[in-house]
């Protein structure tokens, strides 16, 4: 993941802890909805990627987080993660070149069939990506 996280920091202009932190992020989100089988895949298959979970920072607190709690759910659980994201410091506008990087970085590692259903299992996520 190191490698990903300084490519991804000089391609996206963000420093390599504000990669790392909104990394960390996603996949606390991925985790989040994801099923255990499939979250487990993740981790076993692309290394250091268990160093990065839990490591955005966050703690559901602040606007999104309050806001999340009020609507519950899946809505809830999507402002929650912006706000992990927001507490990076990354600009939200390149959240989506983030992610793109990141579903490049893991296909892989992982197959297309697991990262759609990753993808595919997290709100929202999916509409941030360009293809």
């Amino acid at each position: 993941m190191q490698d990903f996280l300084r490519d991804a920091a000089a391609k996206l202009g963000i420093g390599q802890d504000q990669a790392a932190k909104a990394t960390g992020g996603i996949l606390d989100l991925v985790k989040q909805h994801a099923g255990k089988a499939d979250f487990g895949a993740l981790l076993e298959k692309v290394p250091g990627a268990s160093n990065l979970v839990g490591s955005s920072g966050g703690g559901g607190g602040g606007l999104m987080g309050a806001l999340g709690g009020m609507l519950g759910g899946d809505a809830g659980k999507a402002l929650g993660a912006a706000d992990l994201v927001a507490k990076s410091g990354l600009d939200l506008s390149k959240l989506g070149g983030l992610l793109e990087l990141l579903k490049k970085y893991v296909e892989p590692l992982l197959g297309s069939d697991l990262v759609k259903r990753l993808l595919d299992k997290v709100p929202g996520l999916g509409d941030l990506l360009k293809g």
